[in-house]
């Protein structure tokens, strides 16, 4: 009876450091700060679009949470928010959107977050601008 004691509190031991470590690891480590990462792939937002088109899986492979340079222009804005050549959503990551108009030729880097078939665009987040021209 008192083996079991042991090995039952062992495992409970074991199950709360392993919790802390885990709840450690979740919520306090360094999250990536995209805006000071260098960029590992650069092409227009028809180019990036047109890859997810013909095979989302090869696309989702190559661009899928890496840091790439998108070229295009906006054609819809939000708050927070451009879409580019009505294919690409990009999220900003609290970047002011001042003088930033439809029409406006960008070129940005951000995270790719994937595909959605529902909207038919490519989602990009944590962008910020690095070109500008009217």
């Amino acid at each position: 009876m008192k083996k079991k004691k042991v090995i039952i509190l062992t495992v409970i031991l074991l199950a709360i450091v392993g919790s802390g470590l885990v709840y450690n690891y979740t919520f306090n480590s360094k999250h990536r700060d995209i805006a000071n990462e260098e960029a590992t792939i650069a092409l227009s937002a028809e180019e990036l679009f047109s890859h997810f088109q013909k095979d989302e899986l090869l696309a989702t492979t190559n661009y899928l949470d890496k840091v790439i340079e998108i070229k295009g222009e906006v054609t819809s804005m939000e708050e927070g928010e451009v879409i580019l050549n009505g294919q690409i959503q990009v999220n900003f990551n609290g970047q002011v959107m001042a003088n930033v108009a439809n029409g406006t030729s960008l070129t940005l880097k951000g995270r790719c977050v994937g595909y959605d078939e529902l909207l038919e665009m490519v989602k990009i987040d944590q962008a910020t601008i690095t070109n500008k021209e009217h």
